[in-house]
């Protein structure tokens, strides 16, 4: 069984500033990864890892119950896959329990980050601790994450104990919640997400038309020329060729030649100048990306037009591309996978 990771706090993010593994997993577990995963990082307790099916719907009967233990699965699962070992399951949970008491504060996330990349570079990225320095770790690492996941507002209430259950459930004996508590938690979690991203993405373009309204000056005639194609988060695109076949999703990995630049012609990268394709995962690129490469089949050429919002926003991207610029690329799909 698979179960989506939904969980929204960036655990790569944090094992950056932490010193640790960089490296991202997908955006599922396989069963047979999480048993290996499991047992390393669970390996310090010496538990067996067994497979079973935990259904609380059947057991408790209790919706908030039943998310929260399913929350504390996905949580599980990220953990896992994000490789972070040098944290024990059950003394970060019993840490979260102490937070929901009262009976220990969280470090304010800043200090925490810190304290974490002391850590880190002091044990040889936390491969050598001590009893003291695993215990400063956990409550470091724990307070970067309760906000973020014992508060998270997409569930409304998350019950704390049933949270470590989940956690300490999938880590120990591979406890996973039934296919319909899944998929109730996937749709709960998307639900809020997506009204959460409406809501930022119409900000971000209220923003940008107070601050850089020459941009969506360029995007409103634009999207008034002959074969110019809006969709419905304002993307524009053109199509130069036609390609043929199947249609990428952003779970694939894609293989392209493009050229970006700005709306006054300032070329800021080209794969064609470098002479050869990039391949990455559609879903690790801007949003304008991953939207146009759907629209396309292999062989495709299309040129995209792709509002601040859709794009690199208020922060822009380095020294060519300024806040709130409109990203206007030439993008030439040669395979998928």
């Amino acid at each position: 069984m698979k179960l989506n990771i939904l969980t929204i706090i960036g655990l790569s993010t944090i094992l950056f500033a932490c010193g640790g593994n960089e490296e991202n997993g997908d955006s599922e577990v396989n069963d047979v990864d999480s048993l290996e995963l499991a047992t390393e990082f669970n390996a310090a307790a010496n538990n067996p890892v067994t497979v079973s099916t935990f259904d609380t719907i059947q057991i408790s009967g209790n919706l908030v119950e039943d998310l929260s233990f399913t929350h504390g699965v996905a949580f599980a699962q990220r953990l896992m896959r994000e490789r972070i070992t040098f944290i024990n399951a059950t003394d970060l949970g019993n840490v979260f329990l102490e937070f929901e008491s009262g009976t220990k504060t969280a470090i304010d996330p800043k200090e925490a980050s810190l304290k974490l990349r002391a850590l880190s570079e002091t044990t040889e990225n936390f491969q050598k601790t001590d009893p003291i320095q695993k215990a400063e770790a956990t409550e470091a690492f724990a307070s970067l994450v309760y906000e973020a996941e014992l508060k998270y507002a997409g569930l409304k209430t998350i019950d704390t104990k049933k949270f470590v259950e989940g956690l300490n459930g999938f880590v120990k004996n591979k406890k996973v919640p039934s296919a319909e508590l899944i998929k109730l938690y996937s749709e709960t979690i998307k639900e809020y997400e997506d009204k959460i991203a409406i809501t930022r993405q119409a900000e971000a373009q209220t923003e940008g038309l107070k601050k850089a309204p020459k941009q969506y000056q360029f995007l409103a005639r634009k999207a008034k020329e002959k074969g110019i194609i809006k969709t419905k988060s304002g993307l524009l695109y053109e199509v130069i060729t036609m390609g043929t076949g199947a249609k990428p999703t952003a779970s694939n990995k894609v293989k392209v030649h493009y050229e970006g630049s700005t709306i006054d012609g300032n070329v800021f990268d080209s794969s064609y100048k470098r002479g050869e394709p990039i391949e990455f995962g559609l879903g690790q690129v801007i949003k304008g990306w991953t939207e146009g490469l759907q629209l396309m089949s292999p062989g495709a050429k299309y040129k995209l037009y792709i509002p601040q919002d859709l794009g690199y926003g208020p922060k822009g991207a380095g020294d060519n591309i300024p806040p709130f610029a409109t990203l206007i690329f030439t993008v030439e799909l040669i395979s998928f996978q």
